[in-house]
């Protein structure tokens, strides 16, 4: 081409398109709020373009484009199966199908260390994970995994240190070279506090225990990390994208600083460090969010004294568990499908996708199928593993990248002020900032500020198509028996005394002799420390509760949750509100039931009554007159209407119902969450708290 695209159009300064886009309006700010302290503007322009660059070259220091520059992410899956044979054939499964890392989430048992025999381990056994105790259960399910190609990642709690044993066993009992082990221990004491509100000693022996671990994993596994800054329970919790990177910089100083006690120069100890971001739907915002965490990581370990070139730790992204939901769970796959684009164009040097089934039960074959799928298309179809940094050069894609920085580094700043992030859980502030956040957020959803598909709004009712998979925890009930059948073991007493940066050595050895997880943990632990865990809370939470109790209170033999349509007008005036009724009504399990267009308002109040209503919302088309408004109301309550809504159209047609003796105008922006629960309870359906 030689000519320019705007050949033929004439030139259009700013001020001419601020003054169409705002209608004249000085007020209009022209910019949209993201979340606390990060705006977008409505336009950007050359004017925009940040000077001097502080994004450098892929692969340069301060690492804003990215670490992989024309390589793949790591398509990385969770493995929760709690049968270990179903494990192990979903683990070779996903890594036939194009996964190239692995992640065992050891059941409850595990992670919080119960003993075979006590009544917390048969209550745990099998919950929420693989049932692993010791290292034969472990080489089950890793059997046949090239353990030199696949990196293992654990997923441990507070067992971190102990489950890493029998992962370092197991690579030394298959002949795994040091230098060819791959994988990461990912231990997160202070994570682990906030998400279960305890460790079992007190959290300085836990940050030495850690700085310990990635002082021997480096002396032994050069090529495995050993702790793990997740920020997955603080987005849970309700954390804007500048808490979670602020938050995730002061837990990453934390960990730095308990290495470099432990005798690894920080360059090094930066190496043994993973961060784990939560990454939602919000694509821009998110891909700003990668690009920053690793300019503010970077400035830590300038200022740390770090090489240009060693002034990074490998970032990966989890599908936020906040936005998954249980109610019409196909959706999931939109979410995932967004937050896996936004991970991979931000950078991210690994990625693992939620499946879509996760939280009505153990993910099935399809479901692992579409997750790991997901990224496959999005790496080899889309090639978007290929470019480096498709964000840079945009005005609006650099910017945002420096206000999520500059926004981050704030929080980060007034955690440390704080003290550090453990005093900053110990505290109180970052519990009360994040439930302050989590009520905004919230209070969001319920207004429909922020909108969730499936959730509230355009819910689907009936049969969703999906075929929960319960998790079968009885292949393991014996467990407790065979467990209990091995020979007392000695020289448990040897852990207890080892240093903390020679415990992964002692701890590997009795590993491989058989000792427990349970009692690996014992070994070392003190007096257990607990503080208030952080208090989750899921988008779907809420609007899934009026949905269980509509369901339920079908189940139980009560009549359909149902609100008549009384549509007036032709079908062209009348369809959007209409549409926005049953978007709106169904969000609780109300199943609507339109008119369709009938000749008038006796019409309308007869079909009410014939089909024994209780509940009417009128979905009055503009052309419509507040006379005739009115004498629907008048009709509809004579023919029995126990509560009338009023679906926002006009002014003068709204004052017209209402005057008539309508109840409720219902219209955008209104909490839907208590409109619903109150309609729920007209229809004797009992929304429980």
């Amino acid at each position: 081409m030689t000519e320019s695209l705007a050949d033929g159009f004439e030139a259009v300064s700013f001020e001419q398109w601020s003054e169409a886009a705002t209608k004249g309006d000085e007020n209009v700010a022209m910019m949209t709020l993201l979340e606390n302290g990060v705006e977008a503007k409505w336009l950007y322009t050359p004017e925009d373009a940040i000077a001097p660059d502080p994004s450098g070259l892929p692969g340069k220091a301060p690492f804003v484009r990215g670490t992989r520059a024309g390589r793949h992410w790591q398509i990385r899956q969770e493995q929760t199966n709690p049968d270990r044979a179903r494990a192990n054939a979903e683990i070779l499964q996903d890594l036939t199908g194009g996964v190239t890392e692995i992640t065992l989430r050891l059941d409850r048992a595990a992670r919080e260390g119960f003993a075979p025999g006590s009544a917390e381990f048969e209550a745990a056994r099998g919950d929420d994970g693989i049932a692993i105790s010791n290292l034969d259960h472990l080489s089950q399910v890793l059997e046949g995994v090239h353990l030199d190609m696949a990196g293992v990642a654990l997923e441990a709690g507070a067992s971190a240190p102990a489950a890493a044993a029998l992962l370092a066993a197991h690579w030394r009992e298959n002949g795994i070279a040091r230098e060819a082990a791959l994988g990461s221990f990912r231990y997160d004491p202070l994570g682990n506090l906030a998400r279960t509100g305890s460790l079992p000693s007190s959290p300085e022996e836990a940050l030495a225990a850690a700085g310990g671990l990635a002082a021997e994993t480096a002396r032994d596994w050069p090529n495995v990390r050993a702790l793990a800054v997740d920020t997955g329970i603080y987005v849970e919790a309700g954390a804007t994208a500048s808490w979670e990177l602020g938050i995730a910089i002061a837990t990453g100083v934390e960990y730095l600083r308990a290495a470099v006690a432990a005798g690894l120069d920080p360059a090094e100890a930066a190496a043994r460090i993973e961060f784990t971001l939560a990454v939602g739907p919000d694509q821009f915002l998110e891909m700003a969010k990668f690009r920053a965490i690793r300019r503010l990581w970077a400035r830590v370990l300038e200022v740390s004294g770090v090489e240009e070139s060693g002034r990074h730790s490998v970032t990966y992204a989890t599908t936020s568990a906040r936005m998954i939901s249980a109610v019409d769970p196909w959706v999931n796959m939109l979410r995932v499908t967004t937050a896996a684009f936004a991970a991979g164009t931000g950078g991210a040097d690994g990625v693992t996708v939620t499946p879509f089934d996760r939280m009505i039960g153990q993910p099935d074959d399809l479901g692992r199928r579409i997750a790991r799928n997901t990224q496959i298309i999005l790496q080899d179809e889309s090639s978007l593993g290929r470019i480096a940094d498709p964000l840079a050069g945009s005005w609006y894609g650099e910017e945002l990248t420096d206000e999520v920085a500059k926004a981050a580094w704030e929080r980060f700043r007034d955690i440390e002020r704080e003290g550090g992030a453990l005093a900053a859980l110990r505290s109180g502030l970052i519990a009360t900032t994040l439930a302050g956040l989590a009520d905004e957020r919230e209070d969001d959803l319920n207004h429909r500020r922020r909108v969730m598909t499936g959730v509230n709004e355009f819910p689907l009712l009936g049969e969703d198509g999906t075929d929960p998979v319960a998790p079968d925890r009885s292949t393991v009930s014996g467990d407790v028996g065979r467990l209990k059948e091995r020979p007392a073991l000695s020289g448990l007493e040897q852990l207890s005394s080892a240093a903390p940066g020679e415990r992964l050595a002692a701890a590997t050895s009795l590993a491989s002799s058989g000792a427990r997880i349970d009692e690996l943990d014992a070994a070392v632990a003190t007096e257990t420390f607990s503080l208030p865990a952080l208090n989750p809370r899921h988008d779907s939470t809420l609007f899934e509760k009026l949905r269980q109790a509509a369901s339920e209170h079908e189940r139980n033999g009560g009549d359909r949750p149902q609100i008549y349509l009384a549509c007036m007008g032709s079908i062209a005036s009348y369809v959007n509100y209409a549409n926005w009724a049953k978007s709106f009504f169904e969000v609780a399990g109300v199943e609507t039931v339109p008119s369709g267009a009938l000749d008038g308002n006796e019409d309308q109040a007869r079909t009410f009554s014939d089909g024994g209503f209780e509940l009417v919302a009128i979905c009055a088309g503009k052309n419509q007159s507040p006379k005739d408004v009115a004498d629907l109301v008048g009709r509809l309550r004579e023919a029995g209407a126990k509560y009338i809504y009023m679906v926002n159209t006009t002014a003068e047609l709204n004052e017209a119902a209402m005057n008539a003796g309508a109840d409720e105008l219902v219209k955008n922006g209104v909490n839907l969450i208590d409109v619903l629960t109150a309609t729920l309870g007209r229809l004797g359906v009992e929304v429980k708290s």
